[in-house]
């Protein structure tokens, strides 16, 4: 009876006719002799899961593909070959279906009964050094240089459900511009996206903002709310207006929160559209905020984000697309098989076994079977 690998079964969630759809419109294996698109996205897959330190021990690691070649649709790829298909590969593909995954997930916060809330932030990706001057230097900001990977996350399902890379020098304000804004949203995000037409873009939409005040902001008081505060860190709740400075809210009221927090001098001050939910809910939601910075420690820690397998820009591409699908594989993974472990203990669990085949019902009472006569022969001996 035939039974899937557990890296097969990982796969099963992979969009593989949106994949190969647009390798053909690509044509991105036009060229391509030994290492087609599929056989580097296994590899790369493998790479993070295994965490390959270097382009060396990624050859050696897809030697394992052969074996089950068929069921995979791949085959390892030598190392030189490899060297040149993450260098001339097209990126599309894999960022083609990276967008569709996200979408899945977006679907399914579309879906789910609770409110919806996605927090918005950026992380930079240095890429510093031989290699990596070449086409980093010219986008370098004083802090750092290299990408930027601009994300949407899902709280309730700890899953991105938008992904855009852009050079370090792109300001986050500029790419939220271009992100789609879907009605009854709340989105969650910091002083960094401090723009008061975009807000306005947001409320008109239909959608939800939970943001900090900058110190420097032109507000008057219109009233205090009437929710109640007691026995709260919730010391103010007022309803006021821009002034003129921020003249692109047209005027529209908003929430203005005032927050204690335990060992800050000042308090938190929080700015919203939102004028119905508990100013206690409201302040939760932006500590929630700390989900997405570990959902970049995360990717960070446990895929190759910190070392690449070659220097230029196509292949660093390739590879954070590659961590971005892994990364959905594995929430798919552990959400579909119901494990009450984390993903992080799931995917230690099997880091060692993504080629074992998991037992069936039929296996395990063969298995039973073979155990209980390999006991019996046991105990005959210790006659």
């Amino acid at each position: 009876m035939f039974s899937r690998t557990n890296l097969g079964r990982l796969l099963t969630a992979f969009p593989a006719g949106v994949f190969q759809k647009e390798v053909k419109d690509s044509q991105a294996d036009r060229y391509a002799k030994r290492c087609t698109s599929r056989d580097l996205l296994v590899t790369l897959l493998l790479g993070h899961l295994q965490q390959a330190s270097s382009l060396r021990s990624l050859t050696a690691m897809s030697q394992v593909i052969d074996e089950h070649q068929y069921h995979l649709n791949a085959r390892s790829v030598p190392r030189s070959t490899l060297s040149d298909a993450l260098n001339k590969r097209s990126v599309s593909p894999f960022r083609k279906a990276a967008e569709h995954m996200l979408k899945c997930v977006a679907g399914q916060q579309r879906r789910q009964l609770g409110r919806m809330v996605s927090l918005i932030d950026s992380t930079s990706i240095t890429l510093r050094g031989p290699g990596f001057d070449e086409w980093t230097l010219g986008n370098k900001t004083r802090i750092t240089q290299g990408l930027k990977v601009h994300t949407g996350f899902d709280l309730a399902q700890q899953a991105p459900t938008y992904i855009n890379i852009t050079p370090v020098n792109v300001n986050d304000m500029t790419d939220a511009l271009r992100m789609p804004i879907e009605p009854n949203m709340t989105y969650v995000f910091d002083k960094g996206y401090c723009d008061y037409g975009w807000w306005h873009e947001l409320h008109i939409a239909g959608a939800y903002f939970v943001t900090r005040l900058k110190n420097n902001a032109n507000v008057q008081l219109s009233h205090v709310h009437s929710h109640p505060l007691s026995g709260t860190s919730v010391s103010a709740d007022e309803i006021v207006q821009f002034g003129r400075r921020q003249n692109a809210f047209q005027g529209a009221p908003v929430r203005r929160i005032t927050v204690k927090v335990d060992g800050w001098k000042h308090p938190l001050i929080l700015i919203t559209n939102d004028m119905s939910s508990p100013p206690e809910d409201l302040a939760d939601l932006y500590k929630q905020r700390w989900q997405i910075e570990l959902f970049f420690k995360w990717i960070k820690q446990h895929l190759k984000l910190k070392r690449f397998f070659s220097f230029s820009e196509n292949a660093v591409r390739l590879q954070i697309y590659s961590a971005v699908i892994t990364y959905l594989l594995l929430h798919f993974f552990h959400t579909r098989s119901g494990h009450w472990e984390s993903m992080f203990d799931l995917t230690c669990r099997l880091s060692c076994v993504w080629f074992d085949r998991p037992l069936t019902r039929r296996n395990q009472a063969l298995e039973r079977k073979s155990i209980e006569k390999l006991k019996a022969a046991q105990g005959i001996l210790q006659l």
